[in-house]
């Protein structure tokens, strides 16, 4: 007799559903509300400066024109001494050698020719200009304010002996000072011939005011071998 078989017991799994992923949307930020910008200061250009006033205008030089000049003295200054003296002005020869100077030496001009100087002491004959250190001995110049100026550096030299005059031609009332820089003070003569002040040999500063409407003479003498002097003339 077969034994009936008793039914399997059926399992049923259920299938869960699958997870769905949540898509909600995320809070948005919050947002900060901006502070308005800071008003900035303006600032000109690098390149730009303040203007600044103009200068003053400067005023003009002394105005110097010599009048007369005349060379008496000359000092033999030969590149290759020593210095021919010769009895015509020319170098055609030697034959016309009549004796030589060393340099330093102190020589008397007569006259002037093409180049050449006729000189009488310490020798008689006639020398090379080039080969000499010169000046204007006697001279007499003319000295005129520049516009707007009221002083004037006079500064020369004399080699060997002799008198140079500046002239100016000032008012009454002015006041007239003068300084030396190198050298004595000037000699000041006014406009009628007297000399002006009891000027002594250390004084370096002289000043007057003056009486008379007219040229006023500043002069300086060299009553030896010469000297190098500057002065500065004032007037107010």
């Amino acid at each position: 007799m077969m034994q009936s078989q008793s039914p399997q017991p059926t399992v049923t799994v259920s299938e869960s559903p699958q997870a769905i992923a949540s898509t909600s949307p995320s809070p948005k930020p919050k947002s900060t509300p901006l502070s308005p910008p800071k008003p900035q200061r303006a600032e000109p250009p690098a390149d730009q400066s303040p203007e600044s006033a103009p200068e003053p205008e400067k005023p003009a030089e002394a105005i110097r024109e010599v009048e007369s000049c005349k060379v008496t003295m000359a000092k033999i200054s030969d590149p290759n001494p020593p210095l021919n003296v010769r009895s015509t002005p020319n170098t055609a020869s030697n034959e016309n050698v009549v004796g030589q100077l060393k340099n330093d030496t102190f020589v008397t001009i007569r006259g002037e020719q093409e180049g050449w100087f006729q000189i009488s002491t310490p020798l008689k004959g006639w020398i090379s200009v080039k080969n000499t250190d010169s000046g204007c001995n006697q001279k007499v110049e003319r000295v005129s304010f520049g516009r707007g100026g009221n002083a004037a550096t006079i500064s020369d030299r004399f080699v060997g002996t002799g008198s140079h005059q500046y002239r100016f031609s000032l008012a009454k009332g002015q006041t007239l000072t003068v300084s030396s820089d190198r050298g004595d003070l000037p000699i000041i003569v006014a406009p009628d011939g007297k000399v002006m002040g009891d000027l002594k040999d250390s004084q370096q500063t002289w000043s007057g005011k003056l009486s008379a409407t007219g040229d006023y003479t500043l002069e300086m003498e060299s009553n030896f071998k010469g000297y190098k002097y500057s002065f500065l003339v004032e007037v107010k």
